[in-house]
């Protein structure tokens, strides 16, 4: 254990009382993972823990639940008193905490038993609801019953179906029959709360994981609904193998890691449930779900309340997966980079080359690899760098003797259609004489 978690333990310890690290941080020694954090409990009420800690900078995390936070060599450790909590309110908080001098009692109202073992500073590990033996086994399973855990808190089922899949475990039988029938209960959650659980899940490894879990309990239909209908959905297309879920699953699989990047992914081809059509040749046709697609992954980001920003860039993904041509001169990616944007095209160009490889497994993305690293070598002109590359401005314009309004916005315009189609007509020189020739 790092040191400064020691120092803690091992001064409430002399002091009197006791003191274990808790939860996550049990779980992942065990596994042989490094915390990223230790959470602290001990028998020592708030009071106790600031007066042994008097010499110590501390902060009120949560004193009414019990939790004092101590700041050593900048990083803030949370200690808690053992506690017992009461009546849950709407399915997501309790309505008051009771202390305790007990730490099974305490242990007895965490959610799972790989999340319910303590260990003292000497290693000695307390263990009243074999959580040992469920890592051991790969088994995800409730303390006590698994219908009040998850109604306490509805939250703990995506907590459930995120940690089976980051470690790989199964959830056991009695716990995913409660996640079938109380999934509804998520729509009393925060949607903030539900989105921090769902990013965590998305951005780790195979993703695919977790959706496919969310789907099998029935949580995918309550938080999600527009992505359920792409169960099943079959394309009518020679160039798809998968149902569209499928499909929106194994290209999230195959972009990196970053949320605007896997949300593009796992939402980019939703409204295709909304246009198909079948041509007189039995292919499936979705024409303009791209646009549609943009909207509706908007309206569904903006009700999990993600920043614009966010929303913006996946919206901007969307709406430009399907502008990808057998051929695409300099002239249309250029334009293309400043109608996506410089910070964006290539995470575009991943997730087109996703696209690609998830339809039929004989496709050949190369043409869009060869084509990203033509992006990347337009990125360095000049004309790319800024938004605005022109080497002259409206002040320019106006020194020339026309007046404020619109005819300078669209001489603007007409010279940044000009220089993006050829960049070396980006000269001060040839833009005026280019003015005086066309617009007098």
């Amino acid at each position: 254990m790092p040191k400064d978690v020691l120092f803690i333990l091992n001064k409430l310890r002399k002091s009197g009382f006791e003191a274990y690290i808790v939860g996550g941080s049990v779980r992942d020694k065990l596994m042989g993972i490094e915390p990223h954090d230790y959470d602290i409990t001990t028998s020592a009420r708030p009071e106790e823990i600031k007066r042994v800690f008097k010499d110590c900078k501390t902060v009120l995390v949560g004193e009414d639940f019990g939790t004092v936070g101590i700041l050593l060599d900048k990083t803030l450790y949370e200690v808690t008193t053992f506690r017992i909590d009461g009546d849950y309110v709407n399915n997501r908080k309790p309505e008051k905490v009771i202390f305790s001098d007990n730490l099974t009692e305490d242990l007895k109202r965490r959610d799972f038993t790989i999340n319910a073992m303590a260990m003292d500073g000497d290693g000695r590990l307390y263990d009243p609801f074999d959580g040992q033996a469920d890592i051991e086994n790969k088994i995800i399973r409730a303390v006590g019953n698994p219908n009040e855990r998850i109604r306490e808190d509805a939250l703990r089922m995506m907590r459930a179906i995120r940690f089976a899949g980051r470690f790989g475990f199964f959830i056991e039988e009695e716990l995913f029959d409660a996640l079938s029938l109380n999934a509804g209960l998520l729509k009393n959650i925060a949607p903030e709360r539900i989105f921090d659980e769902f990013s965590k899940m998305i951005t780790g490894e195979n993703p695919s994981n977790y959706l496919l879990l969310m789907e099998e309990t029935g949580i995918l239909d309550v938080i999600f609904p527009d992505l359920k209908r792409t169960v099943g959905f079959v394309q009518f297309s020679p160039y798809h193998d998968k149902t569209l879920f499928d499909h929106l699953l194994c290209v999230m699989d195959n972009v990196k890691p970053d949320l605007s990047l896997r949300l593009a992914a796992l939402f980019h081809d939703i409204s295709k449930v909304d246009t198909l059509t079948i041509g007189e040749d039995g292919r499936g046709h979705f024409y303009g779900h791209e646009v549609l697609g943009g909207d509706k992954v908007e309206e569904i980001l903006k009700r999990y309340r993600l920043p614009n920003k966010t929303i913006e860039k996946v919206k901007i993904l969307i709406l430009d997966h399907m502008k990808v041509h057998a051929e695409m001169t300099d002239k249309a990616l250029r334009r293309q980079i400043k109608r996506v944007g410089r910070d964006n095209v290539l995470d575009l160009y991943d997730l087109l080359i996703a696209d690609c490889m998830c339809t039929r497994i004989d496709r050949d993305a190369s043409f869009i690899i060869n084509r990203k690293n033509r992006v990347k070598e337009l990125l360095d002109e000049k004309e790319m760098k800024t938004e605005k590359f022109l080497e002259i401005n409206g002040n320019d314009i106006k020194s020339l003797g026309f007046s404020e309004g619109k005819i300078i916005g669209k001489i603007l315009k007409d010279l940044e259609e000009m220089v993006l189609d050829d960049p070396e007509k980006n000269t001060r020189a040839y833009l005026i004489e280019y003015i005086d020739k066309n617009y007098r």
